[in-house]
């Protein structure tokens, strides 16, 4: 699926075939996800219904987290003699998906649809094939001489299946990471190239954008707060004056207020001087939604941090529905340990990343998509401290960063063969089995995925080494196929657990 060293042609070919790998598999998931089954579905549907039908943006009231009536309905798995309208506890969110969702949802009732739910999922759809590109962009900006790293963030994008299903249903997840990749594309371009005033305007209005968006898409603005730091430190060491990089930050705090300050100023005349983004609002509105406070009370931290680990990991690679179908525990024992692998290949790749840290374009770069990666951390953590929301999809918005350090550590091991990982590996089944010999509890399993992780490594590692352009990149190629066909597989066996 990725191959270095091409021409730009060979590039564009390799993009496109992810690109139309993942929009099948999308599109897929949209066809056949049954309707509702995804978290939040209904309350962002009848957002869009009400701005279609009703001309005007929803008000969040008490009654629409109706909680009885949302566990039985998930709980019977959305039969359609029970309706979805009164749920409608999204009403609170940023306006631009519900608003470039509009006039597909009018489209569709022009054609007779009823409930036109397939074309909204679509729009999502077509929403992801421009995330998965921007991200292959953002990395192409930071390691133009190695292509393959940037088909790789973008084949993890497209065969994650739990990113695939989500971007195959109707929610605002999808364009708010689309927004923060280009917001992170134009910093680096920008750090690259410099701030100019006009360039200060297309930052602006991304921010504005992002602003409009979903709340976790509000990371933008302590990233372009960085890059600006950053960008006034580089020319407080050349003793510039720095007059000019304050009139650049006006410009974009201007700009973004201007696109946001409609939706602010209606929010103050709803709910209020005080809530502008009416999250007072949505706590009033969503008692009942089970706290972090009270489940620690019921089981203790340490299960409590148990479960967020846990449940967080599985959610991140598939954990479909309501959170209600899990893979087959064996899947995520394979998961884990190919995410071992990947660490174990970032650790080996350190030195690699010290030599990159030392240019000064590549050091800004690096900070960038750790900041990234770090502050959706952080506001997943936040919201965990409220709500028991231990939903690995509230990660993806950094899906970027993730996929490449997938990608470096994947690529790091199979390229170089690290000695001390392969020995980590060796001694590992070592001691199983010394352990298996004197309890007699052999965790067969376990030994086989060791054995296949040192035999996959030795086997790619020949290939690479040949440096023959049909069979470098072709072992983490296969690694991406396998992901898409867990994709499709969990499609065929995990997606119609959800039928009512």
């Amino acid at each position: 699926m990725a191959l270095p060293q091409s021409r730009p042609d060979r590039s564009t070919r390799w993009l496109v075939l992810i690109l139309a790998i993942y929009a099948l598999l999308a599109g897929l998931y949209a066809v056949y996800t049954p309707a509702w089954q995804a978290p939040d579905e209904p309350a962002h549907y009848n957002y869009v219904r009400h701005l279609v039908e009703e001309r005007r943006l929803p008000e969040l009231r008490p009654g629409d987290y109706p909680v009885e009536y949302l566990e039985e309905i998930k709980a019977a798995r959305f039969p359609p003699e029970m309706s979805v309208a009164p749920i409608r506890y999204e009403s609170h969110q940023p306006p631009l998906y519900y608003l470039l969702a509009a006039p597909v949802y009018a489209l569709g009732r022009a054609l007779g649809m009823q409930t036109p739910l397939l074309p909204l999922r679509l729009f999502s759809v077509v929403l992801g094939i421009a995330l998965v590109a921007g991200g292959y962009a953002v990395v192409r900006r930071v390691w133009p001489a190695r292509p393959i790293l940037a088909w790789g963030t973008a084949a993890f994008m497209a065969t994650l299946p739990m990113h695939v299903a989500m971007t195959g249903v109707m929610n605002n997840d999808v364009l708010a990471a689309l927004v923060l990749t280009q917001v992170v594309w134009v910093l680096l371009w920008v750090g690259q190239r410099g701030w100019t005033a006009q360039r200060s305007v297309w930052i602006g209005l991304l921010l504005g954008l992002a602003l409009l968006t979903k709340l976790q898409a509000y990371i933008a603005v302590p990233l372009v707060g960085l890059a600006w730091l950053w960008d006034a430190e580089r020319l407080r060491r050349r003793s510039e004056p720095l007059g000019p990089s304050v009139q650049r930050a006006l410009i974009v705090g201007g700009v973004a207020l201007l696109l946001v300050l409609p939706w602010l100023a209606r929010n103050v005349a709803v709910y209020g001087l005080g809530d502008p983004l009416a999250m007072a609002r949505h706590d009033q509105v969503v008692v009942g939604q089970l706290t972090t406070r009270e489940l620690v009370g019921e089981i203790g931290i340490g299960a409590l941090m148990q479960r967020l680990v846990q449940t967080t990991f599985q959610s991140f690679w598939g954990q479909f529905g309501w959170m209600g179908v899990l893979l087959p525990l064996r899947v995520y024992q394979a998961l884990a340990a190919l995410s071992a692998l990947a660490l174990l290949g970032i650790a080996d790749a350190l030195p690699a990343l010290r030599t990159a840290w030392r240019d000064e374009s590549q050091r800004y770069s690096l900070i960038l998509l750790g900041a990234w990666g770090g502050f959706t951390a952080a506001g997943f953590i936040w919201y965990n401290l409220q709500y028991v929301q231990h939903q690995g999809r509230y990660l993806f918005p950094a899906l970027v960063p993730l996929g490449l350090l997938f990608a470096v550590g994947i690529q790091r091991l199979l390229r170089h063969r690290p000695l001390w990982v392969m020995g980590l590996l060796a001694l590992t089944a070592t001691a199983l089995l010394l352990w298996g010999f004197i309890t007699g509890e052999f965790r067969q399993f376990t030994l086989v995925l060791l054995g296949g992780a040192m035999t996959g490594i030795a086997l790619g590692h020949e290939l690479e080494r040949r440096a023959v352009l049909p069979l470098a990149g072709l072992p983490l190629a296969c690694l991406y196929a396998g992901l898409g066909g867990l994709t499709l597989w969990a499609l065929q066996h995990m997606v119609p657990l959800l039928r009512p």
